[in-house]
C-alpha cells in the first residue's frame, strides 16, 4: 500500500491501534449507508380529503413528511417515571440551609419519616405540594412540631402547583394549628420563587386561620443526588404584595425583604403521618380535567401512592380493555403495539 495515499483518519487509526476494515468492506458499508440515504430521500405523496370552515370539501395532495411521522416529547412520563424509582436514593443525603436565619422566630421539626416518604413519591421535574399541620410542646411554645403533612388534589409543572382553594378538613387535624405548605422543585434557587410567595399570600389571605408569623413555605429542591431544604416566612409586605397581584399577571414588584428564612430541624424522635383524599387520587397530574379549584374532597388516613402509581393514571390502562375485546372477538391484536 502506498502511504501517501492513506488518508488522516486512516493513519490515526494506525497509530492508535485501531482495527481497519478492508477496501471492500468499506466499498459495501458506503453502499448501504447511500441506498439508504436515496430511500429515504424517496417522496411519498399523501392525499388526505378535509372540510373547512365553510363546508366546502377539499382535497390536498403533499409530498412532505408533514404529520406523517409519530409525535414523541423529550420529557415523555415513561422515562421520568424510570428516573423517579431512584428517588429513595436521594433520601441518604438531605441538607438544610441554615444560611441568614432568623433565630428570633419560631423553630421548625420534620420528622424525618414523612419527609423521606415525601420525596419518594414526587417527581424529578413537575412539583408536587402538601399542607403541613402541628403543634408546640407543652414545654416550649417557641418550637413547632410538624405532625401531619396533607396531600391534596392537585397538579402541578416545573415553576407552580394548583391547589384547591379549600383548605383540608378532618377530625384527625383537630387541635393541631396549620403550620403552612412544602413543596418539591427541580432545582434549587437562590431565593423563594414569586410563583411561591403569591401561592401563599392567596391562602393566607382566603383563610384566617393561617397566621403569618406560623405558617411557612418549605422548599424541597433536587440538587444532584442529593435534596435541599430551605424555610420561608413571609413578611407582611410580601403579604400584601402576593395577596395583590393577579392571577397570570406581572410580578414587578418582588423584592427580597418579601420573605424571610427560618430555622428548621429535622428529627427521627417522633414520627408523623399523612392524609390523602378519601376518593380518587391526590396526583391529577394525567387527568387535569377532573381537577378545578372550586372541588371539595375529603380525607382519610394513609400513605400517599407514588407520583407514577397506576392508580393515578387510568387512561393508560384502558389500551388493555381494548386489547381485551378485540381478543373476545377473534380479532388478532399484537400486544406489543399497544405500548407504542
Amino acid at each position: 500500500m502506498n502511504v501517501a495515499s492513506l488518508t488522516q483518519s486512516e493513519i490515526r487509526d494506525i497509530i492508535l491501534g485501531a482495527e481497519i476494515s478492508p477496501p471492500s468492506l468499506q466499498r459495501q458499508e458506503i453502499a448501504e449507508i447511500e441506498k439508504q440515504a436515496k430511500e429515504d430521500t424517496q417522496l411519498t405523496a399523501v392525499t388526505t380529503r378535509t372540510t373547512n370552515i365553510h363546508g366546502d370539501e377539499m382535497v390536498v395532495t403533499t409530498t412532505s413528511q408533514y404529520e406523517q411521522k409519530p409525535w414523541s416529547s423529550r420529557t415523555d412520563w415513561r422515562v421520568r417515571a424510570i428516573s423517579a424509582t431512584n428517588l429513595h436514593l436521594r433520601t441518604n443525603h438531605i441538607y438544610v440551609s441554615s444560611d441568614d436565619v432568623d433565630e428570633t422566630g419560631f423553630t421548625y421539626v420534620l420528622p424525618k419519616n414523612i419527609l423521606k416518604k415525601f420525596i419518594c413519591i414526587s417527581d424529578l421535574r413537575t412539583q408536587i405540594a402538601g399542607y403541613m399541620y402541628g403543634l408546640s410542646p407543652p414545654d416550649n411554645p417557641q418550637v413547632k412540631e410538624i405532625r401531619c403533612i396533607v396531600m391534596p388534589p392537585q397538579w402541578g409543572s416545573h415553576q407552580a402547583v394548583n391547589l384547591p382553594q379549600s383548605l383540608p378538613e378532618h377530625q384527625y387535624l383537630q387541635g393541631m394549628e396549620p403550620l403552612g405548605w412544602v413543596h418539591t422543585q427541580p432545582n434549587e434557587l437562590p431565593q423563594l420563587s414569586p410563583q411561591d410567595v403569591v401561592t401563599h399570600a392567596k391562602v393566607m389571605a382566603e383563610n384566617k386561620s393561617w397566621d403569618l408569623e406560623k405558617t411557612l413555605t418549605i422548599t424541597c429542591s433536587f440538587t444532584p443526588g442529593s435534596c435541599s431544604l430551605t424555610a420561608y416566612k413571609l413578611t407582611q409586605g410580601g403579604f400584601e404584595w402576593g395577596r395583590g397581584v393577579k392571577d397570570g399577571g406581572n410580578q414587578q414588584g418582588y423584592a427580597p425583604t418579601h420573605y424571610q428564612k427560618v430555622q428548621m430541624l429535622l428529627s427521627d424522635r417522633f414520627l408523623g403521618f399523612y392524609m390523602v383524599p378519601d376518593t380518587g387520587s391526590w396526583n391529577y397530574n394525567f387527568m387535569g380535567m377532573k381537577h378545578s379549584v372550586s372541588m371539595k374532597y375529603g380525607l382519610k388516613l394513609e400513605n400517599p401512592k407514588e407520583f407514577y402509581h397506576e392508580v393515578h393514571r387510568p387512561s393508560h390502562f384502558l389500551k388493555f380493555s381494548t386489547m381485551e375485546d378485540a381478543d373476545d372477538q377473534g380479532e388478532h391484536v399484537d400486544r406489543e403495539d399497544l405500548f407504542e
